[in-house]
């Protein structure tokens, strides 16, 4: 979570609100190969999908996604996160560049600012790819990172951990 519960997740660097329009404007061609190949093989299940879409809508949720292009979690979370939207249409914005500062400043900054978005450091983001869910209120209500855990799809995990979030149990 936020180091405050209370603060607004708001963004202002430049972010698509389209995983594949993402996919598809990465600048380095080999990694977005990489993306793309798995997104011609990713299936998810439209069933759950619709159910995390539903569950976006009522509560008014979106989602802010932090990836970078060379990261092998993101090449599998991405193009998974784009199958759930072409079903569920959820509200995020994605942002992408995230570089490593090899040298963390004595400020503590993890991330290379620039190319990554300054928001990487300010919300604490420890790893890519991160998902970070709001509420309608842009108060962040859970965090996900790298990929689900070994048996679960991305579009479950993701289920699961709203409900829990808003402490609806399992449905």
């Amino acid at each position: 979570m936020a180091s405050n519960p209370d603060e607004k997740i708001l963004v202002k660097s430049f972010s698509w609100t389209d995983p594949i329009a993402y996919i598809e404007h990465i600048d380095e061609p080999s990694q977005q190969v990489k993306f793309t190949e798995k997104l011609t093989v990713t299936r998810v299940k439209p069933e759950v999908a619709q159910k995390l879409g539903k569950l976006v809508r009522d509560y008014k949720l979106r989602f802010i996604v932090f990836s970078a292009s060379w990261c092998k979690d993101c090449q599998e979370v991405l193009p998974a996160l784009a199958k759930i939207n072409q079903i569920a249409n959820i509200p995020m914005k994605i942002l992408g560049g995230a570089k490593i500062n090899q040298l963390v400043q004595a400020n503590g900054n993890k991330w290379h600012i620039p190319p990554s978005p300054p928001e990487m450091n300010t919300y604490n983001i420890e790893k890519v790819p991160a998902i970070l869910i709001l509420d309608g209120y842009l108060h962040e209500i859970a965090r996900m990172y790298e990929r689900p855990p070994p048996g679960k799809t991305l579009e479950a995990y993701l289920l699961g951990l709203i409900e829990t979030a808003l402490g609806l149990g399992k449905t």
